[in-house]
């Protein structure tokens, strides 16, 4: 695989990888902006011990940082396995039988 190409996937994996959380956060908002008029009866969310009001920009922060976080992991585990990744057949002869 050509060092351009190589370069051109990561760019677009990277890309896709933002636009995910972009949008991820932008649903956050919208979802907290819908919320927001049953924040008055004293809605919160919780992760674990932390507590936080409905409000748009918080539920934005939470979808973007847990997209994030969950897609982040996944795109590290893939980029350190890319480097051991050998794709040069080796030079085998094939068999009389297949």
């Amino acid at each position: 695989m050509s060092t351009f190409a190589s370069t051109a996937g990561r760019r677009v994996v990277f890309l896709i990888y933002a636009v995910a959380v972009s949008v991820s956060a932008l649903f956050g908002y919208v979802l907290g902006y819908v919320v927001q008029p049953n924040v008055l009866d004293g809605t919160v969310g919780s992760l674990g011990p932390i507590t936080f009001a409905l409000t748009p920009l918080n539920l934005a922060v939470y979808g973007a940082v847990m997209v994030g976080v969950s897609l982040g992991v996944v795109l590290a585990l893939v980029s350190y396995a890319s480097r051991y990744d050998d794709a040069t057949p080796t030079d085998t002869e094939p068999n009389e039988e297949g």
